[in-house]
């Protein structure tokens, strides 16, 4: 054969071979989170970044299917898990990119929603906790942390339960907000102060960890708020300057915002002549910052929690934890990728 003919023949294959390859990682490279345009394929998920309600109890469907249609960009899947095979769900599943859809100052500063907070306004917002706790330290951001995308896995309980012995909650993400950010509980790494922690909040309450996870200790109120929930516009002037902030009113007792890892939702705080969704007052709230009784989406009775009033501990300041130190029912799990 003409050598000519036997270069071009090599030459032609190599391209073939080459542009397949870049053809072959360009289709089976995972995307790590999704958006509302997801084409998703990360190696970690369960529901296949679809939604699949057809398993979920009919009692928990119309609040499993709010994480569906909370956020308009980032959006979350939810779906069941049969994890033994046997034919039967064990496992309600929520899959979240763990990014808020409201204003944060840890965004970087060239994404849509960043916007710039004065972490002095903290010193206002939490005065009485400020005072209790004897604070004196300086506001300001939580170190260099911003919020970065996460692949976050949560799977609850499909029959959420009472359990006999009670599991401490952890220092991570211990269930999910409505609009897919972390629930953490009202403590601190162990070496940091949870008080220290109020003063390094955004102006929705929450802050990254050191590996960019958005979270919640406290009540969500951008989230309460974009939910129709009813906040508070509040200010004070101090020496020309306005500090400016939003606080949950006190009057959302009956707002889902979310659920544990145990399967039990987690609804607003309790204010004063708090009522079920029939009108009829409520049981005390219990030491695991819950009670059982009607709400809106558990017409027939559900245990859930409350986000708490709270300071350290105790009632007498006006920030709301999201809950106490241990699961009412047995937890499910979370992985983070």
């Amino acid at each position: 054969m003409n050598p000519c003919l036997w270069i071009g023949v090599i030459l032609v294959s190599s391209l073939c071979i080459v542009s397949c390859a870049r053809k072959k990682n360009k289709e089976t490279a995972p995307s790590y989170g999704c958006n509302s345009n997801c084409g998703c394929t990360n190696p970690n998920s369960i529901c296949g970044c679809t939604n699949d309600l057809s398993n979920i109890p009919a009692s928990y469907k119309t609040a499993i299917t709010k994480y569906t249609n909370a956020n308009t960009n980032y959006s979350l899947h939810v779906c069941t898990q049969d994890s033994d095979s046997d034919g039967s769900p064990d496992y309600m599943v929520v899959e979240s990119s763990n990014r808020p859809e409201h204003k944060s100052h840890y965004f970087e500063t060239t994404h849509a929603l960043y916007e710039l907070f004065d972490f002095l306004t903290n010193l206002y917002k939490y005065a009485a906790t400020k005072t209790s706790a004897g604070y004196s330290g300086a506001p300001g951001p939580a170190g260099h942390n911003k919020i970065a995308e996460q692949f976050i896995v949560m799977k609850m309980p499909i029959s959420p339960d009472n359990a006999s012995s009670k599991t401490n909650t952890t220092y991570s993400t211990i269930g999910l907000a409505l609009n897919g950010v972390s629930f953490f509980n009202e403590n601190a790494a162990p070496g940091d102060q949870i008080t220290n922690e109020l003063f390094t909040f955004d102006q929705c309450s929450g802050h990254p960890q050191n590996s960019g996870v958005y979270h919640y200790h406290v009540d969500p109120v951008c989230l309460i708020r974009d939910l129709g929930g009813s906040v508070t516009d509040n200010s004070t002037t101090v020496n020309g300057t306005t500090y400016r902030w939003i606080e949950d009113s006190g009057s959302n007792g009956n707002l889902l915002l979310g659920f544990l890892l145990d399967g039990h939702p987690v609804y607003g705080p309790v204010g004063d002549n708090h009522t079920d969704s029939n009108g009829n007052a409520t049981p005390s709230i219990d030491s695991y910052n819950g009670h059982f009784h009607a709400t809106t989406e558990f017409s027939s009775g559900t245990y859930h929690y409350h986000v708490k009033t709270a300071n350290i501990g105790g009632t007498s300041s006006s920030v709301f934890w999201i809950t106490n130190e241990k699961y009412f029912g047995t937890p499910g799990s979370v992985r983070i990728y």
